[in-house]
């Protein structure tokens, strides 16, 4: 979420459905029960609305604007039309809560097998012991698609290897992930670096000079030239209201003698996910990781696989600093200038993801524990190794 935007708990709209041969008290207690017991559920608004045909014109309007999530519940059997003829009016994944008796169930696989076959993707949570749980977690995945189809990202430059154009893309991004891609020159980005204030500069480059543990290679100069780079950096993602960015870093080596590290780390601290190099579909992954969780992540380079032990060290240059326990200043790993992050993770489960496939909608998942480790000076700055659960590393080669 940017910067700009106010944190609020996402709004579920509960739609009740039950037969109308079913008696309307009892059913008016079952609504009662299942809205007493939604609202226990943390992190979210829930509020009743009504199925009829002038609310169904409203949800065509307004439903899933400002992360608005739709929320069926299914009460009796013999509704089956009627909660089809509802979701017709709404473009987007369902969930349906079904009560456990009154051939509820029955009706809702009945839905699920004919949304499922006109392509309509849709999740079933049958109100059983532990209900509000299961629901809970995939209202955040909802919610999470919800925000990634309302977030902008913001590309600086483009990369010169890509498996499809840029306009693909572009298109396959937003059709499968959400986001809308915001292209910049890498002119605008030097521009602002260089409209700067010089007072700017030093206040941001004694915040990074001031946390960090020691200062190895770099001077004062390039201190305040990568704050320089994070201000201007900031200032864009203000002013086009983006969520995410993703920025061709070598291409300020030349004109800013510097790099994007430590800005690209401060703002994945602030609630900004920023990658490295321009690479959009890391990016995506880095995004929807802190949609769905709020926390940042680390990108990386996979530069060493073991596969009999099953474990990876990750290395590169920037890492947020709330990832770490401390952190060292030093030059950029394979230009030797500028200034970049040493970091020590703290050593903990972690989840490794990666989107990629032909239509980039396959993500790839791993976990392991971060593992202490010696520093390896010919390789990027931060490095993490990672022993995965499943031993199986040789699937990510």
């Amino acid at each position: 979420m940017n910067m700009s935007k106010a944190l609020r708990p996402a709004r579920i709209n509960v739609v009740p459905f039950a037969s109308k041969l079913r008696d309307e008290e009892q059913i008016q207690a079952r609504i009662s029960g299942y809205v007493e017991d939604l609202q226990k559920i943390p992190g979210f608004e829930f509020h009743l609305s009504s199925p009829d045909r002038e609310r169904m014109l409203s949800f065509s309007d307004h439903a899933h604007q400002d992360s608005d999530i739709t929320l069926p519940l299914v009460l009796s059997g013999g509704t089956e039309l009627e909660v089809l003829e509802f979701l017709a009016y709404l473009d987007a994944p369902t969930l349906i809560l079904t009560h456990p008796s009154d051939n509820a169930l029955a009706a809702s696989l009945e839905i699920l097998a004919l949304l499922d076959a006109d392509g309509h993707v849709a999740r079933l949570v049958q109100a059983t012991p532990g209900w509000q749980e299961e629901l809970s977690g995939l209202l955040k995945m909802f919610d999470a698609r919800a925000r990634m189809k309302r977030a902008r990202l913001g590309v600086f430059g483009k990369r010169e290897i890509e498996a499809v154009p840029h306009w693909r893309l572009t298109k396959a991004v937003r059709q499968v992930w959400g986001p809308r891609l915001v292209s910049f020159d890498m002119d605008e980005l030097i521009d602002a670096i260089g409209a700067v204030s010089p007072q700017e500069a030093k206040d941001a480059a004694f915040e990074f000079a001031r946390r960090a543990t020691c200062i190895f290679e770099p001077e004062d100069d390039a201190l305040e030239g990568s704050a320089r780079i994070y201000l201007a950096l900031r200032r864009l993602v203000e002013e086009h209201q983006l969520d995410a960015i993703t920025v061709k870093c070598f291409d300020l080596l030349q004109p800013c003698n510097n790099t994007g590290c430590y800005g690209l780390a401060r703002l994945s601290e602030e609630g900004i996910p920023a990658a490295c190099e321009a690479d959009i579909l890391s990016c995506v992954g880095m995004l929807f990781i802190h949609e769905l969780t709020s926390q940042p992540s680390f990108m990386a380079n996979p530069s060493v696989i073991d596969v009999e032990s099953g474990m990876i060290r990750f290395s590169h240059c920037t890492i947020p600093r709330t990832m770490t326990s401390a952190y060292r200043i030093r030059s950029h790993f394979e230009s030797g200038i500028g200034t970049a992050l040493e970091g020590d993770m703290k050593p903990g489960p972690v989840t490794i993801v990666r989107i990629g496939g032909r239509r980039f909608s396959e993500v790839s998942v791993a976990c392991g524990r971060v593992m202490e480790c010696d520093l390896i000076e010919d390789m990027c700055r931060t490095q993490v190794t990672v022993e995965l659960s499943d031993k199986e590393s040789e699937t990510l080669l």
